[in-house]
């Protein structure tokens, strides 16, 4: 069963790999590298792990390529898969790690792929380290150094995802004095990696997360994208969905353990009811959303057609269960269309629950995954109009890094670089949705990585700037006019303009 896992593990990581220069999404993968751009600002920020890569610069003068990027998010991944494995040993008690968890873990990591680009991002990173956060809360006793590292993990969070931070952090105190793991005057220590970092962060960079948060809170809290209520909403509407899944799947479990005479009809109902379920929740191109559907069926069909008794849930499988609708509060995108980035939790959890033969379970996992992310890298990668195969046309970003994009794309991309007002010692900035145009053309924007909507361009901009590309997806303030306008092309069916006064 291993080798299975294992022969699967590297196809993936090698259809990764041979794409790592190919192809790029100018929302948000554009978004990604340009909080990885240690000379792009991000003013009032609510994601701050730029932070790291600022200092990493002003340490090294490296400053990372797409190719790096994309093969960080993978090894991140290795890292994430060996701290599951630990969480694993620490609670079935085993002395030593096990290579076919390892590999299930890793193998439900790299589904991530199968939404949004394959650059490193805070919905990858926040994944990593929950998975070390497991690694560590799941001991038995935790010495200074585990909570020192604990600290790290959650003090990482604050710059990734606050909003998930502020999460954690009680959850872990609440977790730790209920298994009354170690002095309550060592929690303390938790907080000291998080204070070094700020310090460190202040003395080099003079700026850090609480600066930013400060502002950044408030100017994001008005954005209609990340309302409370709308957040929320998304998280609920995606529970409700996978309740009643989950439901159809007990009743055709209890029925068909019953042997009853009503099985044919529920089979009917539950058939029926899962593809209208399936259909209404498709408000996407995507189809991801049917691994979390069918996994709730399965769940549902288990425990339906199991001793209750015999069912193997603790409160570690209950915070496996939460842990996809934690993870995903304080984002604004559709829960069931995400969720795949927290899938690994649930395989987990149904590794741990049920009985019954696990060949079948690790050959569907393993050809899943290759499948899933063979789709999100090559065949439909997110964010772009053809499949990664056709990404043929060199565009050279500098001097050391080339990309195979979209002709289309390079299109656009010469017209930016050979337009006349063009001026590589200011900014360009780009509204909506388009930063990866600004960072392929080798530039920064001004104040914000990326400029998602009008109530955050106003946000920053009382008066219009000197030049700028445009897209149409909203409308510019009324008081902006510019009196030179040139088309750059049709990308991805949006017309884009560059314009300046």
């Amino acid at each position: 069963m291993v080798k299975l896992l294992a022969s699967a593990s590297v196809v993936c990581i090698l259809i990764v790999l041979a794409g790592v220069n190919r192809g790029f999404d100018i929302s948000d993968e554009g978004l990604y590298v340009l909080l990885a751009d240690p000379l792009q600002n991000n003013i009032a920020g609510i994601f701050n792990y730029d932070l790291f890569f600022k200092l990493f610069f002003q340490i090294t003068g490296h400053s990372f390529s797409l190719a790096e990027l994309r093969i960080i998010r993978l090894i991140s991944y290795f890292v994430g898969a060996l701290a599951l494995a630990g969480f694993w040993k620490n609670i079935q008690e085993e002395s030593r790690l096990s290579a076919e968890i390892f590999c299930i873990a890793f193998l439900g990591l790299l589904v991530g792929y199968a939404f949004l680009p394959p650059s490193l991002s805070y919905n990858s990173l926040t994944v990593v380290l929950v998975c070390c956060w497991l690694k560590l809360i799941s001991q038995k006793q935790l010495s200074l150094k585990s909570l020192l590292l604990l600290g790290l993990v959650l003090g990482f969070l604050v710059y990734i995802k606050v909003s998930l931070a502020l999460i954690l952090f009680p959850l872990t105190i609440g977790i730790l004095f209920l298994g009354k793991k170690g002095k309550p005057i060592l929690f303390v220590a938790m907080l000291i990696p998080f204070l070094l970092l700020e310090l460190v962060f202040l003395m080099v960079l003079n700026e850090n997360v609480v600066d930013r948060l400060q502002e950044g809170i408030p100017l994001n809290s008005l954005r209609p994208g990340y309302q409370l209520k709308t957040m929320l909403l998304s998280i609920g509407v995606g529970g409700f969905w996978i309740l009643i899944s989950g439901l159809l799947g007990f009743a055709l479990g209890y029925f068909n353990k019953k042997k009853s005479s009503f099985l044919p009809a529920v089979k009917i109902i539950g058939v029926y009811g899962f593809a209208v379920i399936c259909y209404v929740t498709h408000i996407t191109d995507e189809w991801n959303h049917l691994i979390l559907l069918v996994s709730s069926v399965l769940f549902g069909f288990f425990v339906g057609e199991g001793d209750f008794k015999l069912i193997r849930v603790n409160l570690w499988v209950l915070l496996l269960l939460a842990l996809p609708f934690l993870l995903h509060f304080g984002s604004n995108v559709y829960w069931l269309r995400i969720g795949v980035h927290y899938w690994v939790f649930w395989i987990l959890a149904l590794r741990w629950m049920l009985k019954f033969p696990y060949w079948e379970m690790n050959f569907g996992l393993s050809a899943l995954a290759i499948l899933l992310v063979f789709n999100g890298i090559w065949w439909h990668p997110f964010g772009q109009n053809s499949s990664l195969w056709k990404k043929t046309t060199v565009w050279n970003r500098n001097e050391r890094e080339t990309l195979y994009l979209d002709p289309e794309l390079v299109a656009v991309l010469n017209g930016i670089k050979k337009s006349t007002i063009n001026d590589h010692s200011k900014p360009l900035l780009a509204a909506y949705r388009i930063p990866g145009l600004i960072w392929l053309s080798g530039l920064q924007t001004p104040y914000s990585p990326g400029i998602w909507d009008k109530s955050q361009l106003t946000d920053f901009f009382e008066f219009e700037p000197g030049k700028m590309i445009y897209n149409g997806l909203d409308s510019l303030p009324e008081n902006w006019h510019f009196t030179h306008r040139q088309n750059l092309g049709v990308y991805q069916a949006d017309s884009l303009l560059l314009l300046w006064d």
